[in-house]
């Protein structure tokens, strides 16, 4: 499972610990269970007029492992009209409160007999709250999900009142992970228990039915109205990826030798468009079955995109369920690769989840860290190193900034409230990444022998962490032990400072050789003057690359023994050379951070600047690149800037440049004019050059638009609105870009100028048509930033500050686009605190408006909506500015209650996040009341 557009946009830097486990939190373990599941038969008839799932058959085929006298199933809003075994005696059966439904025997069923049990149930019975005493029924909160499409009803229609909306469900779909599929037929809904797979499905006639396996049937009822699909798997699966998906469907098939592949999109979509999305399957296929010597395990692979699909893709055994939104057109696919790492990502699932399932969702790095690593090999194979490092940078950075910003934790962990919990950076991005260094460590060769023994011994079962152990020592010979508990059984990751110094030559040896001595200090250890863990110890290559007179150079590979919190080392080399650079890690073959980087006793000859322009310039990798940009965010200088601003044009991947112009806009400092000017201008520069700028990549061209925002300087108006207008710029991405920065570079304008740039950026939110609505959400930003507040002195703004706000509510309406709903919910949160007069009537009714706004958006429909709204009601700028206000103590009732009640884990995590966010702000202001943020002060 990935999330297509999943950013940590919230902050909890506030918190002086950051810890993972919520109040609430338990142990977990792997049930060993007297029984099991070995065969599903599922009947169920979707009724698309009430958007109800009612009088479903189930038969399971039941092995006793031990003597039993009942047996426990999952189910959640399940109304059980009977249970019956042709086998064995039901004396009867018992629903109980913690979503168990309990079947007991007449007389224990003794141990190796096999049974079948039929379940008579229908799905959609819940209470709206616990204290009510009434059954509701209707359409599955959960697990089977219809889609119900709004549109006017016809002119003609009889008894049709002018404006009507009919509401008609034109698709259904299935999501199970992590414990969803409960909602839809009773299981054991935990992914150690797999079974095979035979689903009968009626709906009716128009409609295409997708699920797990082959077809084996699709007969028609007597009247041609109704059709009954049937699908078999024989290769068992886990209850999370069994799926059903039900539409009208355009369609392609094709196979890769043996395997059928079919590709399935809402009929409104242009057939190019998807075949863009889905047309490099064939190659991946191809790939992973070269590089994980396995086949493609199962009978067919299906795509389908669907309407309203709250993540971006589900690796549903053999018949993968993806969001409509990452199907888009040629002009999009110039700047968007999201949906070729997505296609990757659930296509390796088919063998890491699928194939080879983990036996317990602690152990959930086992599907998700190598579907997440085997997107990077895709593209090392597909795209080259360079796409393959920095995908390992990107990967890395969104770990650091969870880590950073929320919390660190074991990747495996058995304490936690909801699994749901789990599917976070820990479990993708970092356990990616560990595998990275697994493969670095054991060699390549010894990596693929592993996976392949991996993938062979335990087909068609599941595992947990040690099993992948177990299975690269006896492959590698390689002890292993030490490994995994550093890098998987413990939480974080090493943080370094560097320290060079040449050593003095020592005039009585006859050689003259130099000495390099490199001081490595781990800074991860203490907190509060306590030390907690022990040092991480680890190999670090570091890379010293030297010249001669002739400025002839040759390079000295250092391994670096790691395992103090301060360990050392000395570099050896000819005195007739000079030192050119030092890059630490080159390859990236350790997960860590490095604080910062200096020499001791810098002299002409040897100091950090000269090397990281070197570096910068001359360095083989895509990471020794990167790396000198951002350590150069901390040396400004001319000699600095003349370098980053060569290396826009001249360095030919399109990530160096990015990360270039990041560290150029990093430089804007509102204390030192001199020093922001000189690199304003030199981003300028760029985009003023019209020739110069439109042969940059376009992640470039949006870095540099992205970083002239951050100077917030009118003058870059007419250029940024220029652009805007620029027809011959084909990107929505560099206009989107371009938007937001509009909006920050007038933040100093006059107020005739903001209501004249506001009242352009409205029109690109409300006429433009692009991917994923990237032009409009950019304009969002743009609007918010033009209207924004910084202290109470600022009165001026107001007028603006109002329309925005009202501005902002409307577009989080129900009936507007789902990007610009859910982008406008974020934004709110920059208008819940009075940031004007605080006995201004007007604003005070429009804080309170955006708060109700948002305590309804809580109960949206939309995960994301929900999300969001829990997001901004603890953004930075939501913040009160001197004393408690009743909003902070109504949002963290609000949120309490959407963290106890919503049936999304995804939701609850992230309402109860930012209600402890809202706490640590009351917590740190009764700490010390008196005090008032220095931007809020009056007069």
């Amino acid at each position: 499972m990935k999330d297509s557009n999943n950013t940590n946009e919230n902050r909890n830097t506030d918190s002086p610990e950051r810890r993972f486990e919520f109040p609430g939190s338990h142990y977990h373990e792997i049930p060993i269970l007297p029984y099991t599941i070995e065969e599903m038969s599922l009947k169920i008839f979707p009724d698309f007029q009430t958007a109800t799932l009612s009088k479903c058959h189930q038969d399971l085929s039941i092995k006793f492992l031990k003597n039993t006298k009942s047996i426990e199933l999952d189910i959640a809003e399940l109304k059980i009209l009977s249970v019956t075994s042709p086998d064995i005696t039901v004396s009867g059966f018992r629903l109980r409160n913690d979503n168990k439904l309990t079947i007991d025997f007449a007389k224990a069923v003794q141990e190796g007999t096999s049974a079948s049990i039929s379940i008579q149930y229908s799905a959609g019975y819940y209470k709206k709250n616990n204290n009510d005493t009434i059954v509701y029924f209707g359409p599955p909160r959960n697990g089977f999900h219809f889609v119900v499409k709004k549109e006017p009803k016809d002119n003609q229609e009889k008894g049709m009142i002018e404006g009507e909306i009919r509401e008609q469900v034109h698709q259904a779909w299935t999501q199970g992970e992590t414990t969803e599929a409960k909602y839809w037929f009773p299981c054991i809904d935990s992914p150690h228990v797999k079974f095979r797979l035979n689903i009968e499905i009626t709906t009716p006639a128009e409609f295409e039915v997708i699920s797990n396996g082959k077809i084996v049937s699709k007969v028609p009822n007597s009247n041609n109205e109704h059709v009954t699909w049937k699908y078999v798997e024989t290769n068992p699966l886990p209850a999370y990826l069994v799926s059903v998906v039900i539409g009208k469907f355009s369609k392609i098939e094709i196979s890769h030798d043996v395997v059928p592949l079919i590709y399935y999109w809402p009929e409104d979509i242009h057939r190019d468009d998807a075949i863009l999305t889905f047309s490099e399957t064939p190659q991946m296929i191809n790939f992973f079955e070269n590089y994980l010597k396995t086949k493609y395990p199962f009978y067919k692979y299906s795509q389908v995109a669907v309407d309203n699909f709250e993540f971006g893709g589900m690796e549903n055994l053999s018949c993968t369920t993806f969001t409509r939104r990452v199907l888009h057109d040629k002009k999009t696919s110039l700047d968007y690769k999201n949906d070729i790492l997505l296609i990757t990502h659930e296509l390796a699932h088919q063998w890491f989840g699928d194939l080879v399932t983990c036996k317990g969702w602690s152990h959930i790095w086992l599907n998700e860290g190598f579907a997440t690593y085997c997107e990077s090999l895709y593209l090392e194979n597909s795209k080259g190193t360079d796409e393959f490092h920095y995908s390992l940078i990107e990967a890395t950075d969104i770990y650091f900034e969870e880590a950073n910003e929320y919390y660190i934790r074991p990747i495996v962990t058995n304490i936690y409230k909801h699994p749901d919990e789990l599917f976070d950076a820990h479990s993708y991005e970092k356990a990616g990444f560990i595998l990275h260094m697994l493969r670095c460590f054991i060699g390549e060769s010894n990596f693929q022998k592993s996976i392949k023994q991996y993938l062979d011994k335990y087909r068609n079962s599941t595992v947990t962490t040690s099993d992948l152990m177990l299975t690269v020592e006896e492959v590698s010979g390689i002890q292993m032990q030490k490994f995994f508990a550093q890098w998987i059984y413990r939480k974080g990751h090493p943080e370094i400072e560097i320290e060079y110094s040449l050593l003095p030559v020592d005039i009585n040896n006859k050689e003259q050789v130099k000495k390099l001595k490199i001081k490595v200090t781990q800074l991860q250890l203490h907190s509060g003057g306590q030390q907690l863990l022990p040092p991480y110890q680890f190999e670090l290559e570091i890379k010293v690359v030297i010249h001669d007179t002739t400025e002839k150079s040759k390079e000295i590979l250092h391994l670096m023994q790691i395992s103090q919190i301060n360990s050392e080392s000395i570099v050896e080399f000819d005195n007739k050379y000079s030192i050119s650079y030092i890059s630490v890690d080159p390859q990236f073959k350790i997960l860590k951070v490095i604080k910062s980087a200096k020499i001791q006793d810098e002299n002409k000859e040897f100091y950090l600047r000269k090397m990281l322009v070197n570096q910068l310039k001359t360095a083989d990798t895509v990471i020794e690149k990167i790396q000198a940009a951002r350590f150069m965010k901390d040396h400004f200088s001319d000699e600095i800037l003349n370098s980053l601003s060569d290396t826009i044009e001249s360095d030919p991947f399109y990530g160096v440049g990015k990360e270039v112009v990041n560290t150029i806009g990093s430089y804007h400092d509102k204390n030192n004019f001199e020093k922001s000017n000189k690199a304003y201008q030199t981003l300028l520069d760029f985009v003023t050059h019209n020739e110069k700028f439109q042969k940059l990549n376009s992640h470039v061209r949006r870095a540099l638009l992205r970083n002239i925002g951050l100077f917030e300087r009118t003058e870059s108006i007419d250029l940024l609105e220029s652009i805007l207008k620029d027809t011959s710029i084909n990107s929505d991405f560099i206009k989107s870009a371009a938007a937001a920065a509009l909006g920050k570079s007038c933040k100093k304008a006059s107020k005739h100028e903001k209501k004249r740039i506001m009242n352009i950026l409205k029109e690109i939110i409300d006429t433009s048509e692009s991917f994923q609505s990237v032009a409009a959400t950019g304009a969002l930003e743009g609007l918010c930033e033009l209207s924004s507040v910084k202290n109470h002195n600022d009165k001026s703004n107001k007028e603006i500050y109002l329309e925005v706000a009202k501005y902002i509510i409307q577009k989080t309406a129900s009936n507007r686009d789902y990007f610009i709903r859910a982008k406008s919910t974020r934004l709110l949160g920059k208008f819940l605190v009075n940031k004007f007069d605080p006995n201004d009537a007007d604003i005070i009714d429009m804080n309170q408006k955006v708060f109700y706004t948002l305590k309804e958006l809580l109960r949206d429909e939309r995960r994301k909506i929900k999300m969001n709204a829990c997001e901004a009601l603890s953004d930075d700028e939501a913040k009160f500015t001197g004393f408690p206000d009743k909003a902070s103590y109504e949002s963290i009732k609000a949120l309490v209650e959407i963290a106890k009640e919503d049936l999304d884990g995804f939701v609850r995590r992230k309402a109860e996040t930012s209600a402890n966010r809202i706490r640590e702000w009351i917590h740190k202001w009764s700490s010390n009341p008196l005090v008032i943020d220095s931007d809020t002060k009056d007069g």
